[in-house]
């Protein structure tokens, strides 16, 4: 089970980690520099500089384009942890390494958020597609929290609530900061609400992995996919695809969405079967190289999901 495989990877890390730091004493934060903070994921990462600017040294140990769900921490990402002042990670089935890092840090100072702890998670869907069945021994948690607004507002006002409590002389500029952003988050929540309840249809299909379950469920969308949120599977089975094929015909569909990175594969067989087009609909577990030299952030990515999503039901 992968769980398994990332203690293990991690335990090595970790060994290692503690072999290589057994000289260097304590960590540099004992001056009061810039706060730092350690994130695994884009969002916590876009939240935290949203809030905190230039008043913190922030890193994404998620390198920009790769694949969330893979990503092992390298004995530097360790020692980033390490020396943080916040860790913000989002605590899912990809994030079992964290806790066991966590266990190992000689920091007492870091304050460790882990943000699965501050919504009411649901069960991972492993079949969203008719006549495919899956077994799984464990109840496992979508950790796909941040795709939806409501979530992402609990989130923003939990990071703000950390980094004013690390850093109380600038706590009255982060809770601004925090401020501005809950807003376009409130805002962007709202118009989807109005162009959900006012839409043709409620049902989307994915001709990819699914990872929009808590963003469904807040709109009351019905939702179609070749793949659950986390799955490693690159190749539909035969039923799927006629079954996705069907729904698409049958609804008059005229979308089939697939996400961020993904070689479209599965989504173009769709929508050349059925004569639709492909959008992008954006996760926003991570983004590329050059949206993070651009200073993409989350509501943008949200707020170019809602013009795709919006063609895709009406």
């Amino acid at each position: 089970m992968k769980s398994k495989i990332n203690k293990i990877i991690t335990a090595v890390l970790i060994a290692v980690f503690s072999v290589v730091c057994i000289s260097c004493g304590k960590s540099g934060n004992e001056g009061k520099e810039k706060l730092k903070i350690v994130t695994t994921l884009f969002p916590q990462y876009d939240f935290a500089k949203q809030i905190a600017g230039d008043n913190a040294e922030i890193t994404l140990l998620l390198t920009p384009g790769s694949e969330s769900h893979t990503y092992e921490p390298t004995p530097k990402d360790v020692s980033k942890i390490q020396q943080a002042d916040i860790f913000l990670y989002i605590g899912g089935e990809s994030e079992v390494w964290a806790d066991d890092v966590l266990r190992s840090v000689k920091n007492e100072k870091i304050k460790a958020v882990r943000l699965m702890d501050y919504i009411t998670p649901v069960e991972e869907i492993h079949d969203t597609s008719e006549g495919e069945e899956h077994g799984h021994d464990e109840t496992e948690f979508d950790e796909h929290i941040f795709t939806s607004l409501k979530n992402a507002e609990i989130l923003l006002d939990e990071i703000s609530s950390v980094i004013c409590e690390a850093d109380k002389a600038n706590s009255e500029i982060y809770k601004k900061n925090a401020s501005e952003y809950m807003i376009k988050i409130k805002e962007l929540d709202e118009q989807f609400t109005e162009l959900i309840n006012n839409a043709e249809r409620k049902t989307v299909v994915f001709g990819d992995r699914f990872p929009f379950r808590y963003f469904a469920e807040d709109y009351g969308l019905e939702f179609h996919a070749a793949f659950s949120g986390c799955s490693s599977e690159t190749e539909a089975s035969s039923a799927t695809m006629s079954y996705l094929i069907d729904i698409v015909k049958k609804e008059n569909i005229p979308v089939v969405f697939y996400i961020e990175f993904s070689a479209k594969t599965i989504a173009d067989k769709i929508a050349d079967a059925t004569g639709t087009k492909t959008s992008l609909l954006h996760s926003c577990h991570n983004i590329s190289k050059e949206d993070l030299q651009n200073n993409v952030t989350y509501v943008d990515l949200m707020t170019n999901n809602y013009k795709n999503l919006s063609e895709a039901i009406n």
